[in-house]
């Protein structure tokens, strides 16, 4: 280094100097002979002036060499620093010229919080263009005036064709069941739905065949018993209480819709075949019916099965009546069908015309 080149040059003329004055600098016998440079003026780029003052001993050199260095490790620090300071400054500038949001942040929070200027945008679900072809679809009288797709499943409808087969099932279900609430059905839309995709989709449309109405069911109760000693049990509690008469009487009614039949008959068991037998209980003196009312029990036991039979019905049918809806949607339709009063739903009253031949009667009349 230049400076310290300049530093050494100058000791030796300051030493052949006190030669010739009669000091000897670093020898024994000196004490305390010092010779002080009282100022070193270092000078560095831009003007940048240090001061030190030092002893001028011989054996100080490296030492002073060593300071040296450490100087110029620490004015480069101080560059570094200065650096850091303006820049810091700099973003202050920035950052108060540039208005700030300011975000408000709840007490109990302990998530981060992202501060963004503007805040996202959603996405528009229609563009101009869109919307004017589908006026214009509209306008032409067009059926079929938004676009085809494809529904393989529940996820492919809008908001408003679940709210419809919502109202699909509730209905389905509201015609059978007198305790049916909206509760019920939301319990039941997914199963309805997986029901109507199941094996099924807008391209396996074809032919939707609407399901009819088929059924036949049978009830059957404990009507009497065969008395064996007609002249002594006056009552069936008579034949219960003796250990002959044991064959029962049933009494079985069966109703079907196609082809329309209601039918009502006695049987008993053949105690040699062990099969049921039909019998006649006209002009019978043998025969002690039961004390409790079982033409009631007959009629609640028929009605019960045929509701259930209807109802199964209504729920084939409300599947075809969203897949009817499906279709057409799946074409471009932006029609909900008729309401679902008019879907034709089969209410529980008429399961009483299968029990006019128990004491029925019809609602109303």
């Amino acid at each position: 280094m230049a400076a310290v080149a300049a530093y050494q040059d100058d000791l030796k003329k300051r030493g052949h100097q006190d030669q010739k004055n009669g000091f000897r600098s670093g020898v024994a016998g000196s004490k305390n002979k010092l010779v002080s440079i009282k100022k070193i003026h270092l000078f560095k780029p831009k003007s940048c002036k240090m001061e030190l003052q030092l002893p001028l001993r011989r054996q100080n050199i490296n030492e002073f060499l060593n300071n040296l260095s450490g100087i110029s490790q620490a004015q480069r620090e101080l560059r570094r620093r200065a650096t850091s300071i303006a820049d810091a400054n700099r973003v202050q500038e920035i950052t108060s010229a540039t208005p700030q949001r300011s975000v408000k942040r709840r007490r109990t929070s302990a998530s981060p919080i992202s501060i963004s200027s503007t805040p996202p945008r959603r996405p528009s679900r229609k563009i101009k263009s869109e919307r004017d072809k589908l006026f214009d679809a509209i306008e032409a009288g067009d059926d079929y005036p938004a676009e085809p797709m494809t529904i393989k499943s529940a996820d492919d409808l809008n908001e408003v064709q679940l709210k419809k087969c919502y109202e699909i099932l509730h209905a389905c279900g509201s015609a059978t069941d007198p305790n049916a609430s909206l509760t019920k059905t939301r319990q039941s839309i997914d199963g309805f739905l997986d029901a109507v995709f199941n094996e099924w989709s807008s391209r396996k449309a074809g032919n939707l065949l609407r399901s009819e109405l088929e059924f036949l069911v049978e009830a059957e109760v404990l009507a009497g018993k065969l008395c064996v000693k007609p002249q002594e049990h006056a009552r069936v509690t008579d034949c219960d209480a003796g250990t002959l008469c044991t064959a029962p009487i049933s009494a079985v009614a069966t109703y079907c819709n196609n082809p329309p039949m209601f039918k009502l008959e006695f049987s008993t068991v053949d105690e040699l075949s062990g099969q049921p037998e039909a019998i006649c209980p006209i002009a019978r003196g043998d025969i002690r019916w039961v004390d409790k009312d079982w033409v009631q029990d007959l009629r609640k036991s028929l009605q019960a099965k045929v509701i259930a039979k209807i109802h199964k019905h209504n729920k084939h049918l409300a599947i075809w009546q969203a897949r009817k809806l499906i279709v057409e949607w799946a074409k471009g339709s932006l029609s909900m069908g008729e309401d679902v009063s008019k879907m034709g739903f089969l209410k529980r009253e008429t399961a009483d015309v299968a029990l006019i031949g128990l004491r029925g009667h019809l609602e109303g009349n």
